[in-house]
């Protein structure tokens, strides 16, 4: 998976637009390159990105050295994570009811089925 295919997955995910994902940092035109693999973006500026959003920078460069499939796959620290930050109780909910019957076993990649 490429940097910029792991944005959009999780700029979709996020349910964001290109220029809310660029949020001033870069521009619409600049970030869609990213996106597609027109243009490489820079490591300090994709950080930037990734934390005016709370994105788990950690979590987003293991999606792209360890993740095999493009399908969007997010862990659930990464889940739980999107969901406080938008004080998202319904899915928070959801998360917890999965956990309780074991469908959300902490591990890297699982997918919870939120969307």
């Amino acid at each position: 998976m490429t940097i910029g295919e792991a944005l959009k997955s999780l700029r979709l995910h996020a349910g964001m637009t290109q220029t809310e994902m660029a949020a001033g940092i870069v521009t619409e035109s600049f970030y869609s390159k990213v996106e597609r693999g027109v243009h490489a973006i820079d490591a300090n500026v994709l950080i930037q990105i990734l934390e005016k959003h709370h994105f788990d920078v950690t979590n987003f460069f293991e999606q792209i050295s360890n993740q095999q499939s493009t399908e969007p796959h997010f862990n659930l620290a990464g889940d739980i994570t999107y969901a406080q930050n938008n004080k998202d109780l319904a899915t928070l909910d959801k998360i917890k009811q999965k956990i309780e019957v074991g469908e959300g076993t902490p591990r890297y990649g699982s997918n919870l089925g939120l969307n």
